[in-house]
C-alpha cells in the first residue's frame, strides 16, 4: 500500500528521512515532459549533513504511471528517457531502469556514474523508495534492485573501478548504520557476486 506525500519538496523529505534513517514514498508527479520539468526548492541543509545538489523529481514511486509512462517502442517519453539517460532527473532514471528490461545497459552505466558524482542524492531517493517493491518474480525492494544495477555495471563494465571502491568507503564513514547502512551492503555484496561471476566467466 502507497502512501503519497504532497507539498514537500522531495530534497527536503530525504533530508529529514536520511537523518531519521527511514523510508517514505512520494511527490505528485507533474505533467511536464522529461525536458521541461521545473526544479524542486532547495531545501536548508542541516548542519554536519552533506549539501545535495538541486533535485527534479517528479516523485518517488516504481510505477510507471506516476509518470504518465508505459514499457513500449510506441510510449515516446519512455523512450526519450532510453536516449537521454544523461540528462533526465534521477526519479526517470529510476523507474526506467526498473522497467526497461533490455533497454536498461544505459540507464544502469548512468545510474553508477551518477552514484559516484553525488552519491548522497542517490542513497537520499533510494531511502524515499521505502518498502516499495518491484513486481517481479521474487518481489525485491525497488531501491535494493537500483543498488545492484548500479554494483553489477561497474563490476561488469569497469572491471571493479577504484572511483566505485572509494565512493562506497566513503559512504560508509558517513552511513554506518541505518537504512542507508543496508543499501550499501546491498551495493558491496552484489559487487563482490558481480566481480566473482566476470572472473568465472573469464576463465
Amino acid at each position: 500500500m502507497k502512501t503519497n506525500v504532497t507539498g514537500i519538496p522531495a530534497l527536503a523529505l530525504a533530508l529529514c528521512l536520511l537523518l531519521a534513517a527511514c523510508g517514505g514514498q512520494g511527490a505528485s508527479p507533474s505533467e511536464a515532459p522529461p525536458e521541461d520539468l521545473p526544479p524542486e526548492e532547495t531545501a536548508p541543509v542541516p548542519s554536519g549533513f552533506p549539501e545535495l545538489e538541486e533535485t527534479e523529481w517528479e516523485a518517488v514511486s516504481v510505477d510507471l504511471e506516476s509518470f504518465g509512462l508505459s514499457v513500449g517502442h510506441d510510449d515516446e517519453r519512455f523512450m526519450y528517457i532510453m536516449g537521454h539517460t544523461d540528462t533526465v532527473p534521477l526519479d526517470q532514471l529510476i523507474v526506467f531502469d526498473l522497467w526497461g528490461d533490455a533497454l536498461t545497459e544505459g540507464s544502469s552505466e548512468e545510474l553508477r556514474s551518477r552514484f559516484l558524482e553525488a552519491p548522497d542524492t542517490v542513497l537520499a531517493y533510494l531511502v524515499l523508495m521505502g518498502d516499495q517493491r518491484v513486481d517481479y518474480w521474487d518481489q525485491p525492494l525497488a531501491a535494493d534492485t537500483v543498488c545492484n544495477s548500479i554494483a553489477t555495471a561497474d563490476a561488469a563494465w569497469h572491471g571493479g573501478s577504484e572511483e566505485f571502491a572509494q565512493t562506497l568507503a566513503a559512504c560508509r564513514e558517513r552511513y554506518s548504520s541505518g537504512r542507508v547502512a543496508e543499501l550499501l551492503d546491498v551495493m558491496e555484496q552484489e559487487h563482490a557476486a558481480s566481480m566473482e561471476r566476470n572472473h568465472g566467466q573469464s576463465q
